[in-house]
């Protein structure tokens, strides 16, 4: 296909816009009578037509140099995709040469060292495995020897308990006998009107009652028992100072822990319920007249077996 060129296309144009301006007036000028032409006129006409021809020059020169440009930057980016495309395709052809090196290496790496990391790795391995069985046999003799510790020390505690409890109940069982024979021998006594025999054997069963007490080792009713027949025998002994010697009796320290005691006693004994009461209200009276000035130090029950014997 011809191919036309810009500088004909703006000529074209312009030629056109000339006629185009001349139409009008060639119009007018033919229907208007015929005059002569003036002077200014044909100068201005004259102008005008070397204006529109030097436009049209200049727009052909623009369009030749805009043609040219064009051509040079068609040129030059071609002459780009061709540098591109051969950079492209060495730096492919690199890689390749490159990837086949690297993959020959490595296999010839591995092919000749692959016994070597073999090796290495069953020497990792055995080392590992014995620092494991040096450390687990360390921490095993550790936890062994906190537990036979730990057993021992069990143990010993368990022997020290069993050895107090078996203490304890042989102290008991020597407490409850000697109550018991302590309770006989009064009876023998009064059986044999030995009456102050009696009664220092009733005393020491009942200190021996109240010694276990704490611990309930003697039944209520045998110390009541053991305290009825105890003030008995002076009613038996004496009859005309009986409660007398029954009040100097109530007087001691032994009977400060045995009031229901003494009140279950005195229920068969009526004569012993206004000692009782007289030695309540001696208490309370000794109590309200005593100055506070601390808890009293508590009176320690005498060992069994040496009671306050009567003389």
């Amino acid at each position: 296909m011809h191919r036309i060129a810009p500088s004909q296309v703006l000529r074209f144009i312009a030629t056109t816009a000339v006629i185009l301006l001349l139409t009008p007036l060639s119009l007018a000028a033919a229907q208007q009578k015929p005059a002569p032409p003036l002077p200014n006129s044909q100068a201005q006409l004259g102008a005008r037509v070397k204006d529109l021809e030097a436009r049209l020059n200049a727009a052909e020169q623009k369009a030749a140099s805009a043609a040219m440009e064009k051509d040079y930057i068609t040129r030059v980016q071609k002459q780009y995709e061709t540098y591109y495309e051969k950079a492209f395709n060495t730096q492919v052809w690199t890689l390749s040469i490159l990837g086949l090196i690297l993959t020959a290496v490595f296999f010839l790496a591995g092919r000749i060292g692959f016994a070597v990391f073999d090796r290495r790795i069953d020497s990792a391995l055995r080392e590992a495995s014995t620092q494991l069985r040096t450390e687990f046999a360390q921490l095993l003799g550790k936890e062994t020897q906190a537990l036979r510790e730990a057993n021992s020390a069990q143990l010993k505690t368990l022997e020290d308990g069993l050895t107090k409890r078996i203490t304890e109940q042989v102290q008991d069982l020597k407490t409850r006998s000697s109550f018991e024979i302590q309770f006989v021998q009064g009876l023998a006594a009064a059986a044999d009107k030995r009456y102050a025999d009696a009664r220092n054997s009733f005393r020491r069963a009942m200190t021996l009652y109240t010694s276990g007490k704490p611990r309930q080792l003697i039944e209520k009713r045998h110390a009541t028992s053991a305290t009825r027949n105890l003030f008995v025998m002076f009613e038996e002994e004496d009859k005309a100072n009986f409660t007398e010697n029954a009040k100097e009796e109530l007087a001691r320290p032994l009977y400060n822990d045995l009031g229901d005691e003494l009140a279950q006693a005195a229920l068969t004994l009526g004569w012993l319920t206004p000692l009782l009461n007289e030695r309540k209200s001696a208490q309370s009276r000794t109590i309200a007249a005593e100055p506070k000035l601390g808890k009293a130090t508590p009176i320690e029950p005498k060992p069994p077996g040496a009671p306050d014997d009567d003389k």
